[in-house]
């Protein structure tokens, strides 16, 4: 790898608890290691305060001040006055709302690079038009995709140019993420406060798209045929409150824990028997992948991203989503078939090592900045 100094901004839409978010400031955290490299996060909004857990304190950040918010106009000018401070050499965009205000700043200013990370499917329109949206996209000089489902249906949907997208499978740091040998029955009841065989899990955010009540209903069906399961659910999020009210009235409050957000998910992953992923729209998913480097058997359903980690029968298990029965007869032939949920989880943490390292990751973004920069005639 080309270590001449390199200097990244990337913006955000906020740090807060979550997947894309989780992954920039990795991201950050990898880059830094890297020999003249400087990185510094900005966010449009304030978040939930992750920038400040121990892990990320060495990060440089701004958050976009209240009177810089007021307007799109005061979000582009604050945006565009910090980097005339910092000079980058490339300003990194993440999603479309950071892409459009980050990417009129950078261009305001002549950044040499500009890169957007698409980070899952979705695909807003401008003023009601998918074809104003194409042509915003092009404040970039290339989109990355997190995974192929989202480069086609990004291509397909705006008209992109294909040269002008590049594929850059997520990553996540296996030696954080690992499996841990011994008995775990104490850790279990000391870290989460359930023991039960099989012991299931799932970390999101608790939204809607996340599938956590076909999940909850799912789990009604394997606690009839497995009376010592239990189910973790860590995160947050507006629909907690509603979560719960439905675990109540399924008779599950006392094999169910809601545990929120937390830091040290790397100890909780492997005190599993088997993860659960029903959300109905993806990327590519982090807490997949860390569940998966810890060696868990999977679950997930059929969308975005997900076929691209989980190979059928060989690590886990695709169902439909919103499909609880189909979701509940996975689950319970990992937990009827032990040796073979254990080779689908060594399999799993097999392919994570392989194809999705966090070393992977951030050399292939630092190759295709340098690449940017190569076709626009280097640095400034």
């Amino acid at each position: 790898m080309n270590n001449r100094a390199l200097n990244v901004v990337h913006v955000v839409r906020a740090i807060q608890t979550g997947g894309l978010e989780t992954l920039v400031l990795e991201m950050c955290l990898q880059m830094q290691r890297l020999p003249g490299m400087e990185v510094h996060v900005c966010a449009l909004q304030p978040g939930d305060e992750l920038e400040h857990w121990d892990r990320y304190l060495g990060i440089p950040r701004t958050v976009i001040s209240a009177s810089e918010r007021n307007s799109q106009l005061a979000s582009i000018s604050a945006l565009a006055r910090l980097f005339r401070r910092k000079r980058p050499d490339v300003v990194h965009l993440h999603n479309f709302l950071s892409h459009v205000n980050g990417g009129l700043a950078a261009r305001l200013v002549g950044v040499p690079a500009v890169v957007t990370t698409k980070h899952g499917a979705g695909w807003p329109l401008v003023h009601g038009s998918s074809r104003v949206a194409g042509w915003c996209w092009r404040l970039s000089h290339v989109v990355v995709a997190v995974s192929a489902d989202v480069q086609q249906g990004f291509q397909a949907f705006y008209g992109f140019p294909p040269g002008r997208t590049r594929l850059i499978l997520n990553g996540i740091d296996t030696n954080r993420f690992r499996p841990v040998e011994g008995d775990r029955e104490e850790q279990r009841r000391r870290i989460v406060g359930l023991s039960g065989s099989p012991l299931l899990g799932t970390v999101c955010r608790l939204v809607d798209g996340k599938g956590i009540r076909t999940l909850l209903t799912a789990f009604a069906t394997v606690a009839a045929q497995a009376p010592r399961a239990a189910l973790v659910i860590v995160g947050d999020g507006e629909d907690r409150g509603s979560l719960e009210q439905e675990t109540s009235r399924l008779g599950l409050r006392d094999r169910v824990a809601f545990l929120g957000n937390r830091a040290d998910v790397e100890a909780i992953y492997p005190l599993l028997d088997i993860y659960v992923q029903p959300s109905y729209a993806e990327g590519i998913s982090l807490t997949m992948l860390e569940a998966c480097s810890c060696a868990l058997p999977v679950v997930a359903t059929t969308v975005g991203g997900n076929p691209e980690i989980v190979s059928e029968g060989q690590n886990g298990y695709l169902v439909p989503p919103r499909d609880a029965p189909a979701l509940a007869s996975a689950i319970l032939a990992q937990w009827k078939a032990p040796e073979v949920a254990r080779a689908m989880g060594e399999s799993a943490r097999r392919r994570v090592v392989e194809c999705f390292s966090i070393e992977r990751m951030v050399q292939n973004y630092v190759e295709l900045y340098r690449d940017i920069q190569a076709a626009r005639g280097s640095r400034r």
